[in-house]
């Protein structure tokens, strides 16, 4: 990181920092900046985390339903592919519509943007528990998709806004985590909520659909309420408190006033640029794996052949599951944040999941699968998250960071259209071109991260060697700020 940054990080008092052109900017304390840090995560991240735990169980709730008449109340065929459509359908229109919302959210006040999609996705969630029919249901999920496209990338870029580089990928593992949380929950709310079956002359899944619902539209008025449209306004800041995050944010190369704003030429310059492409297409592979372990996890558990189990212990099998990657993932976040590294854990999660799912396909014995499942679950948010990470830091401009993140959640999220396709009834109870599938998609992954990885390094040792300074010839020190991640003074993070 340039001069100033590591003035910024070494300096534990409030002495200033000088910028290459000799203008000091005042250096944030330590403690000042751990306070105010601890100030929005106490105020923003639980927000985030409870919508984005509402949304998960709202679409995966389908998973848990599968267990409990769903199938034949609604007529589908169990012997064809009608379950995996109108689970995957969702995602049609859920990616159609990600990177689109991405570029409007600022403009349209992001807390009031999100309390909307929220009301409006928790009326759904409820409709979809009151279908009739297999035809409803599938509009129900291409509703659900549209409404619920704009959350995750959403909340992604909003993250952006408050927290600099070097706290952003803990921030994103509080929130992204919650998917592997949300899958124990889920597992938990469904198990007790069947207890309910037959219940008003209601089958269970119903009532798990329903149930799930209610809580979201709640929620809606208390992100109207809760969350900040953005520093400046935020209320619950001080003065102080919304210089400082100024002050941290220009402390970083790159992140100059007027690179904060919406400029439609870094919205190109990130259609251009192969590096975000090559990451979205690696985080496909990986949520190909988020999408089919976490809709499936129940059936391949049932799959198991224990037949003594009943389905309430099928779902509360897979709660320890879930667990480990929740703890594993919220571990390696953090650390990552202290060394700055991010390629590295793609890399080893990728690894770890196919040791995973190596054991599955052995089909050894019910204990080494079992063990399969930890494995892939420890590997699968490390991996995926660690990317989403990667993908934002290396964007210092909002133009482009926007793009980029919806980009990214976009062909990521494509995954679920083709993943739950993997696990097909006329391939159980081994599944072997699922897991095959899903190996050599991991070891795709891999090669991608480790490509950029090399690349991005070949490129800070040119600018550490001198060899881009080139590009500030003729310019002013503004014009040199502007210049984004092609300013020689700007580092990638690895």
């Amino acid at each position: 990181s340039s001069d100033n940054e590591k003035a910024h990080i070494s300096s534990g008092d409030s002495t200033s920092a000088t910028v290459e052109n000799g203008t000091p900017i005042p250096v944030v304390s330590e403690e000042t900046e751990k306070r105010l840090m601890k100030k929005l995560d106490r105020r923003i991240i639980p927000v985030c985390c409870w919508i984005y735990l509402m949304n998960f169980m709202d679409r995966v709730g389908i998973g848990n339903a599968r267990l409990f008449k769903i199938e034949e109340d609604l007529g589908m065929d169990p012997n064809s592919n009608q379950f995996q459509l109108a689970v995957s359908i969702l995602f049609v229109t859920y990616c159609l519509f990600e990177t689109p919302s991405n570029l409007i959210i600022k403009k349209l006040k992001p807390a009031r943007y999100l309390a909307g999609l929220v009301l409006i996705w928790g009326i759904i969630a409820v409709c979809t528990g009151l279908v009739q029919s297999y035809a409803a249901l599938i509009a129900c999920r291409l509703l659900l998709g549209l409404f619920e496209a704009g959350l995750f990338p959403g909340i992604m870029l909003y993250l952006t806004t408050f927290y600099t580089k070097r706290h952003i990928s803990l921030r994103n593992a509080y929130f992204y985590s919650i998917s592997a949380l949300s899958g124990a929950v889920g597992g938990l709310v469904a198990y007790g909520i069947a207890q309910m079956d037959g219940a008003g002359g209601w089958n269970a899944w119903r009532w798990i659909i329903t149930i799930n619902g209610i809580p979201t539209i709640l929620t809606a008025p208390l992100v109207l309420w809760l969350l900040p449209n953005d520093p400046e306004t935020a209320s619950f800041l001080t003065e102080e408190d919304r210089r400082n995050l100024v002050l941290l944010r220009q402390a970083e190369i790159g992140q100059t006033v007027s690179g904060q704003q919406m400029h439609k030429e870094d919205v190109i310059a990130g259609v251009k640029d192969w590096k975000i492409w090559a990451l979205s297409f690696a985080q496909f592979c990986s949520h190909s794996v988020l999408y089919s372990f976490s809709v499936f996890l129940p059936t391949i558990i049932r799959e198991m052949g224990q037949t003594g189990w009943s389905d309430a212990v099928v779902n509360a099998l897979t709660i320890p599951v879930y667990l480990v990657g929740f703890g594993t993932y919220l571990l390696v976040a953090s650390y990552s944040d202290k060394i700055q590294k991010r390629g590295i854990f793609c890399i080893s999660g990728a690894a770890v999941m196919i040791i995973g799912y190596a054991l599955l396909l052995a089909h050894a014995n019910v204990a080494s699968r079992f063990v399969g499942c930890f494995f892939i679950s420890a590997g699968l948010w490390v991996c995926s998250g660690s990317g989403m990470a990667w993908v934002t830091v290396n964007q210092p401009r909002y133009g482009k960071r926007a793009f980029a993140s919806g980009i990214f959640i976009t062909i990521g999220n494509a995954a679920g259209v083709a993943a739950p396709f993997l696990y097909e009834g006329k391939f159980r109870p081994r599944y072997i071109p699922g897991y095959s599938a899903t190996i050599g998609m991991l070891l795709f992954a891999m090669c991608v991260h480790s490509a950029l990885w090399f690349h991005m390094k070949k490129k800070n040792d040119r600018k550490l060697a001198g060899l881009e300074d080139w590009r500030m010839e003729g310019k002013t020190e503004e014009e040199i700020n502007e210049m984004g991640e092609h300013n020689p003074r700007y580092l990638y993070t690895l």
